[in-house]
């Protein structure tokens, strides 16, 4: 364990000297920059949440905001970054000739890639962390502060809740940690993928081919697509940090338990079930470049 977490520190050091592994903080400040600029050119008026009337005043603060750009972000932007940090991991050192050199030395191929597993995943965190720390500070400085507003759509028929000033931050956390455990399942695929070719871009599209085919079909009618079909989408569960939401409600926790262990499960097997192929396919490969 003291190799793989030598190993885990020289692999966050390559991708803290790289510049490309950069790219997903700049998406994320871009993200945060356009959706302000469309809460400003909408300023809210006459909005209406499942027919209830709010005064704009009364919910749309810092907090807001940045909940409002951590969930979309969690399908519009994070999975892109997630896939191509995990997928130029081997392929990218592949094409670049380096990771035949890496080979040669005394670590073994679990090791190294136990590592770089390990190191996608806290890159990967990171990033939540500044999306949502970045919308916080950006909607704080143009809406102020207070309570936090949920609405979630998964949970529309209860309609909204207010989260108190004391108890928000703290669900903001939990959130993170939940948003970079689910994308979890989005880097192991795309280092899977990585495994078994000498070109990035295979494994950068591939994974994000799969992940917005999953959320398409998961969202069409049922009578095109079943609900046990869409239930086989691995998309369908990877939303079960939404649940996190539900211990903040006012009333006392309503976390839907049976549904977030059956996401949770599901996930978490599926995400374990990609690194160990992936690591399978990776000690049988030949590198040879």
């Amino acid at each position: 364990m003291t190799a793989v977490a030598r190993l885990v520190r020289w692999e966050l050091w390559k991708l803290a000297r790289r510049p490309a592994s950069y790219v997903g903080f700049v998406l994320c400040l871009v993200f945060t920059v356009v959706s302000l600029i469309g809460f400003e050119w909408t300023q809210y008026k006459g909005k209406r949440i499942q027919g209830l009337q709010l005064d704009p005043e009364q919910y749309l603060n810092g907090p807001f905001f940045a909940n409002f750009v951590l969930n979309i972000g969690f399908f519009a932007l994070l999975p892109l970054v997630a896939a191509t940090l995990a997928g130029s991991q081997l392929a990218g050192e592949s094409k670049d000739g380096t990771l035949r050199a890496l080979l040669l030395r005394p670590p073994s191929r679990t090791a190294i890639y136990l590592a770089k597993a390990v190191a996608s995943l806290v890159w990967l965190e990171l990033m939540v962390v500044f999306l949502c720390g970045l919308a916080l500070l950006v909607g704080h400085v143009a809406y102020g502060g207070g309570s936090l507003l949920v609405y979630i759509w998964e949970f529309r028929s209860q309609g909204p809740w207010v989260v108190a000033a004391d108890d928000w931050p703290k669900l903001m956390a939990l959130a993170c940690l939940g948003v970079g455990a689910s994308l979890a399942l989005v880097v192991a695929c795309a280092l899977c993928v990585s495994a078994v070719t000498d070109n990035p871009v295979i494994a950068h599209v591939g994974t994000l081919g799969g992940f917005f085919i999953s959320s398409v079909l998961q969202r069409l009618p049922d009578q095109i697509m079943g609900e046990s079909f869409k239930d086989a989408l691995p998309t369908r569960h990877m939303n079960f940090w939404h649940e996190l939401y539900r211990w903040y409600h006012p009333a006392g926790s309503t976390v839907d338990h049976d549904r977030w262990w059956t996401d949770v499960t599901w996930c978490a097997g599926l995400t374990f079930g990609l690194f160990a192929l992936g690591w399978w396919l990776f000690r049988r490969r030949d590198i040879t470049s």
